[in-house]
């Protein structure tokens, strides 16, 4: 794919991932309401599983901010940094191979990299 439509691409992506975010606040907030109506006795544990939202929107948060730097040209390394989470940030690292870790050619036609 041509860096143009890549990068154009990833900020289409960012643009969804920023509003996945703002329906997973929604939702949080929702869930917030209806938790006043929950039995007390199961309040706490609802509560605690509730704090999960928080997760989840500071991922997409940071996925957004990592595709919308890429869709700008950023260097990856750079734009990994963009990341709120260190746990996501070496995740997300560990997946990508660096090009010194790319296995040196074999003489072999490589069709996908």
């Amino acid at each position: 794919m041509p860096a143009k439509r890549t990068q154009a691409l990833l900020t289409a992506v960012s643009d969804e991932l920023v509003e996945m975010r703002v329906q997973m606040d929604d939702l949080a907030d929702l869930t917030s309401e209806l938790m006043a109506h929950c039995p007390a006795a199961m309040r706490a544990d609802a509560l605690s599983r509730s704090q999960a939202f928080d997760l989840l929107i500071q991922r997409l948060e940071g996925l957004s901010g990592l595709s919308a730097a890429l869709g700008v040209g950023v260097p990856f390394a750079t734009a990994l940094h963009t990341l709120t989470l260190s746990d996501l940030a070496d995740r997300l690292g560990d997946r990508i191979p660096t090009p010194s870790a790319r296995p040196t050619a074999s003489g072999d036609v490589m069709l996908f990299d």
